[in-house]
C-alpha cells in the first residue's frame, strides 16, 4: 500500500500493475474506508473501461493523466 495526495487529501491505495492485479481489482473486498482505494497503472496511457464484476462495495472512478 502506498500513500498519494490528490488536492489537499491523502489516500492509502493498493497498486494494480500486473494484468492479474488489474483483472482482480477490488473483487471480494467487503469494506473500504473513505481514504482508501486502488491505483491502476497503464503504461503507455490508453483508453480503458472497467467492469465491476464481484465488487460488493460502491466505488467512484477517477482518471488521472500526466497533464
Amino acid at each position: 500500500m502506498i500513500e498519494i495526495e490528490i488536492g489537499n487529501k491523502e489516500y492509502k491505495v493498493k497498486e494494480a500493475k500486473s494484468d492479474s492485479e488489474k483483472e482482480k481489482g477490488l473483487q471480494g473486498v467487503k469494506e473500504l474506508s473513505e481514504d482508501e482505494g486502488m491505483l491502476f497503472y497503464f503504461d503507455p496511457p490508453q483508453d480503458v473501461s472497467f467492469w465491476m464484476k464481484g465488487v460488493e462495495i460502491p466505488l467512484d472512478i477517477i482518471f488521472i493523466n500526466d497533464d
